[in-house]
């Protein structure tokens, strides 16, 4: 019972093992990571179409509540690009315009998707996210990367274009209104990219020329955007860019936190708004797990599939009373967190403690902030997401993957985020049950003197007349049971005359009913004509599966061998075949 704490509190565990020196590692961590994330925060939750203060919202108890659930000691948890841009597909057309029904929307997103990922912990149905596969997941992060810099060419122009212009749309709408252009947005916004860029390799370059360490250049040229947010601050309220050059502002922030509040419980729309909040949650617990995986291998630590689960569930169900939009790991975040030196979730506390501050004492002075410069953080964060590269390696390798991976991508892009996901997704599940219907099935002979057996068509085997060896490198399920069964009777046909088949099983690890089926009714048929069927190399759980069956039962163990080997010298009636 005394560990039970510490399974469901791995923090607990860290700061008991940790030391003085630890703590202070974390507290840096979480320092630098909070300069990195509270222009973040503000940027994502105008991403999403909500409030400026519901990005910090979303990056403090939220924050609190993973650090002390998750077992990642680095993840760095908030709002991010992918999630916000998703909760604004989902509630433009929910919302109609009401800023309160947009609100609540997206507090019952936090919640719906946090509920579901619980729901999935406990249940342990973390497996339901492989269906998403690599390509695809790729697929979807680049298509919605270059649809979230398309968004933010209004805020960078000051053109405006309405937030349901879909991908094409925001360019004729740019196109037809280009003569509105409004010059000072315009320069704030392309400065701040300018400089943002230039803050990441060049800087990072040029402070390692100097003799900075490499980790420390990378964490020092991922503050600039809290340095930027400050500087064109500074000049825009110095100018008075809103009133006089109608620049548009963040405006007024309230200061402070909202207390927890439960009164999103009652708002309308939960099953309007269930499939999307699936797929934010989806979506946030793949792209969370990846990256804490990828930074726990660097320190050979381990992560607990489940308990994250669990972790970013409450975690959500956590922001949906903080008020704020959902939640997940960021990748650029968390590599600050990382570089900067965390060693355990203490780092994200103070991250969130940071955070806090800042939204008691610093919304005031950001009330001058461009909305340019914010979108310009935007599409520098995001920019690096697009990977068009990988689509040509999956090309290169399996063109049945990159269709799936390429669709994705026009499909996020020409039908919308939710639509262009579950469209790659259903081409990947597609593709696949096509390639294992079609199994490979290859007749096999001896390698010379050796015990090895290999196919026919690509090795020069012998072989033995009235014998024959079929390997099946596929699982037998009832999407191949059809092929598999013609094509070992066309084989069977083939190589008459027979009286021996022995079917090598090494890739084979699970039978279901209707392979049982093929199985069962290729023995009989055989044994009608007078033909033995064997079975080798059979996995130890697939011969637990078929112990009890009929068809094991007339086999025999006599019929029954650990290789292809021993199965040709049975059959052969010698301890080497000849």
């Amino acid at each position: 019972m005394t560990d039970r704490p510490r399974h469901w509190l791995p923090l607990l565990a860290d700061l008991r093992a940790g030391n003085g020196a630890l703590l202070a590692e974390d507290a840096l961590a979480g320092t630098i990571t909070a300069i990195l994330l509270i222009p973040q925060a503000l940027a994502y939750a105008l991403l999403a179409g909500l409030p400026p203060q519901v990005g910090l919202y979303a990056s403090v108890v939220p924050v609190i509540v993973y650090a002390w659930l998750g077992t990642s000691r680095t993840l760095a948890v908030g709002p991010v690009a992918v999630a916000a841009v998703m909760v604004s597909a989902a509630l433009i057309p929910f919302a109609g315009g009401d800023p309160q029904r947009y609100l609540a929307g997206a507090l019952i997103l936090s919640a719906s998707s946090g509920v579901i990922l619980l729901l999935m912990g406990a249940l342990r149905l973390g497996w339901l996210t492989h269906f998403i596969s690599h390509p695809v997941l790729s697929g979807f992060t680049t298509g919605a990367a270059i649809f979230i810099v398309a968004t933010q060419l209004s805020s960078l122009s000051g053109i405006p274009v309405p937030r349901e212009a879909g991908f094409i749309a925001i360019f004729l709408e740019i196109g037809q209104q280009a003569s509105r252009l409004n010059p000072a947005t315009t320069a704030f916004g392309l400065i701040s990219l300018a400089l943002l860029v230039l803050a990441r390799e060049p800087l990072k370059r040029l402070l390692v020329a100097r003799g900075v360490r490499p980790e420390r250049a990378a964490v020092l040229s991922r503050m600039a955007p809290l340095f930027v947010v400050a500087a064109a601050t500074l000049v825009s309220a110095a100018l008075d860019a809103h009133q006089r050059h109608g620049v548009a502002v963040v405006g007024t922030i309230p200061q402070g936190l909202p207390g927890l509040s439960l009164a999103f419980l009652h708002a309308p729309g939960w099953l309007a708004l269930l499939p999307s909040a699936a797929l934010i949650a989806l979506i946030g617990y793949v792209e969370s797990i990846g990256v804490a995986k990828a930074l726990a291998f660097r320190r050979g630590e381990k992560i607990d599939p489940d308990q994250e689960l669990i972790a970013l569930g409450a975690t959500n169900v956590a922001a949906a009373c903080a008020g704020a939009m959902p939640v997940a790991g960021g990748f650029a975040r968390s590599m600050v967190n990382f570089d900067a030196g965390a060693r355990t979730q203490l780092a994200a506390i103070v991250t969130a403690l940071w955070v806090g501050l800042a939204a008691f004492l610093f919304t005031g002075l950001l009330a001058s902030l461009p909305k340019s410069v914010l979108a310009a953080i935007i599409v520098v964060a995001v920019w690096q997401l697009v990977d068009l590269r990988a689509l040509r390696h999956t090309w290169a390798y399996d063109k049945g993957d990159a269709a799936a991976q390429a669709l994705t991508i026009a499909g996020v892009l020409m039908l919308g985020i939710e639509h262009g996901l579950l469209a790659g997704a259903a081409l990947s599940l597609l593709l696949f049950l096509y390639r294992t219907s079609r199994p490979h099935i290859a007749v096999v002979g001896r390698v010379g003197e050796s015990e090895h057996y290999r196919n026919v068509l690509r090795h020069p085997v012998r072989t033995w007349r009235g014998l024959l060896l079929v390997r099946i490198d596929e699982n037998l399920y009832f999407a191949n049971a059809p092929r598999v069964e013609s094509e070992l009777h066309r084989l069977i046909v083939e190589h008459q005359p027979l009286n021996h088949v022995a079917l090598i099983m090494s890739g084979v690890a699970y039978v279901d009913s209707s392979g049982l089926d093929v199985l069962d009714t290729l023995e009989r048929g055989l044994s009608a004509r007078g033909i033995h069927l064997h079975l080798a190399e059979v996995k130890g759980p697939v011969m637990d599966r078929l112990a009890h069956t009929g068809l094991i039962q007339r086999l025999g163990k006599a019929r029954i061998h650990l290789s292809a080997h021993e199965a040709v010298c049975a059959i052969r009636g010698s301890a080497e075949p000849g």
